[in-house]
């Protein structure tokens, strides 16, 4: 009897570990659940927050801030109360009016317009400039029996005006004979466009620097009681535009970026891309391309469209650059450093980190109440607030004492993060911060190997408001080839803010000034040398609206 009571014992206590072990398990299960329930919910706020929040990414939060993301449940719980309430109000659903990229093609079964033909500027009320174009060996020569006119719509600052070109005719002896004879006409990059080249690079301002779509501007010609000018028409000026320059000056640009420059920083956005014509019933949606921004030294601003954010397009890109390529951690730009090693390992591509990218993981860490993003920002504060001092410093100046004063407290940050990542913890937004800085801690470290390095490529990232901005308002481009054309146009006004040239005034002059120029010496046209080029052509032709131009001989390099 005792012995069979022992047994019952024994089992009851062997059920009873049993027991333990699996609420050990379920309390251990529930732990994890509810670290994944915390930390989604902290991905949660960092979202909203990037929703409804300060785009910028502030050193102190206020409370208001980050609880702004707890408005959107309450966004929500309004809006299905407001939609309760329509049907008893007698509402119906309201039609929006959904926005147009410029150059969208109309593929349903309504009828065209049928073509008016090229329109009579004679009839216009707008003011007159008249330009008269006289050949001077015929006017000593020959005589002057008339002009053959031809009008063009152009912009000046403050208004449209109607532009007449009058090229002089003449008489002229030929064999004992009286011929006429014209002058030919100056050669153009649009011949035959009713729209001169002071009205399209007005348009191309309009568009590329004030982020004014085709079709907003057409209805504000219309209001003001201008000229007619539709979307359409001024697209593919636009898309001519940019083809013309990226095949010229932008290509020199990129060249010259690829061959002198020893910094390069660049970021990529997206951008959506409408499709072509329908196939079936169904309608295809825009796909997703990407511009890819440089920006080269302090020379050049570069856009350059791909169709897809890839390695091999990245290799394409960067072909014949040797120097150091400043970057976010994308492994697109891996196979510039895995590619065939150089003999000369001074002249490979070096990929250099972000400092911007690695406080970014922080920050997010940082509003979700983490003490770890709140001491991993104070680590790389520390950092920025110790180089600033010294940007005004020549480069190699500045190496050096970024070696003494920067040096060491990235040293104590790399080491901080190393005993942090020692610690077990559940995945979350401070994980992800510290395995950030962990594994780019090499490329991080780069910005100590040259003075000429900033610590971030966020002058790269400033510059992806343009195309950015530019997709809020416009929403798509109508192909790809519209895309490589507006990244054309934006290197050029963007180049031109950087070094405050007027951007309207340099792209009038250049569209007269490309026909003439010599094709080895499109550099010269870049915004980066324009104030030089410009002074030294003829200032009576540049006052001109229509005419030749003389171009000047190539300048010569200063004498070693």
């Amino acid at each position: 009897m005792i012995e069979q009571l022992a047994r019952e014992l024994e089992g009851v206590k062997a059920a009873l570990a049993e027991a333990m072990r699996t609420i050990a398990s379920l309390e251990a299960r529930s732990a994890s659940l509810e670290s994944a329930l915390v930390n989604t919910a902290a991905e949660r706020d960092v979202l909203a927050r990037r929703l409804y929040g300060p785009k910028t990414e502030r050193q102190q939060t206020s409370e208001l801030q980050l609880t702004l993301g707890g408005l959107l449940e309450e966004q929500k719980r309004l809006q299905r109360e407001l939609d309760a309430l329509r049907p008893k109000l007698g509402e119906g659903d309201a039609d929006g009016d959904g926005g147009e990229g410029d150059g969208a093609r109309d593929d349903d079964e309504r009828p065209r317009p049928k073509p008016k033909g090229r329109r009579d500027l004679r009839a216009s009320s707008l003011p007159v400039t008249t330009v008269e174009l006289l050949d001077a060996e015929l006017e000593r020569t020959g005589r002057r029996i008339g002009f053959e006119e031809a009008r063009q719509l152009m912009y000046v600052r403050g208004g449209f005006r109607v532009l007449v070109r009058r090229v002089a005719k003449y008489e002229v002896e030929l064999h004992g004979e009286p011929r006429a004879l014209c002058q030919p006409s100056p050669p153009s990059l649009f011949p035959k466009a009713l729209a001169h080249g002071s009205l399209i690079a007005h348009l191309a301002v309009q568009k590329f620097v004030l982020d004014v779509p085709h079709h907003r501007y057409e209805q504000f010609v219309m209001t003001a009681g201008h000229e007619r000018l539709d979307r359409a028409t001024m697209g593919r000026y636009m898309e001519q535009l940019g083809n013309t320059l990226g095949a010229t000056v932008v290509t020199a640009m990129l060249d010259d970026a690829r061959t002198t420059c020893a910094v390069l920083s660049t970021d990529a956005t997206g951008a959506l891309i409408q499709p072509g014509k329908k196939d079936g019933p169904m309608k295809r949606g825009c796909k997703k391309g990407h511009f890819f921004t440089i920006v080269a030294d302090a020379r050049h601003v570069l856009f350059v469209y791909a169709e897809r954010h890839s390695s091999d397009f990245v290799a394409k890109l960067f072909a014949g650059f040797r120097g150091f390529l400043q970057c976010d951690a994308s492994s697109v730009y891996d196979i510039l450093e895995r590619g065939p090693p150089s003999a000369d390992t001074e002249s490979a591509i070096q990929l250099v980190g972000c400092w911007a990218h690695c406080r970014r993981y922080f920050f997010e860490a940082a509003v979700t109440g983490s003490p770890i993003g709140v001491e991993g920002l104070t680590y790389i504060q520390n950092i920025y607030h110790a180089d600033k001092p010294l940007a005004e410093l020549a480069p190699a100046a500045r190496k050096a004492k970024r070696g003494e004063l920067v040096a060491p407290l990235m040293q104590a940050f790399f080491t901080w993060v190393d005993l942090r990542r020692e610690e077990p913890r559940p995945r979350s937004l401070a994980s992800r911060a510290l395995g950030y800085a962990h594994n780019q801690e090499v490329e991080l470290r780069r910005v100590l190997l040259d003075g000429r390095l900033p610590l971030d490529n966020t002058r790269s990232e400033r510059q992806n408001r343009v195309p950015v901005v530019g997709r809020k308002n416009w929403l798509f481009y109508g192909s790809d080839l519209h895309a490589e054309s507006a990244a054309a146009i934006l290197s050029v006004v963007a180049s031109c803010r950087m070094h405050r040239v007027d951007p309207e005034e340099y792209l009038e002059n250049l569209i007269r000034l490309l026909p003439y120029w010599p094709a080895d010496r499109y550099l010269e046209l870049a915004p980066v040398h324009w104030l030089a080029t410009r002074a030294r052509l003829d200032p009576e032709e540049l006052a001109a609206h229509a005419g030749p131009f003389t171009v000047p001989p190539p300048k010569e390099p200063p004498a070693a």
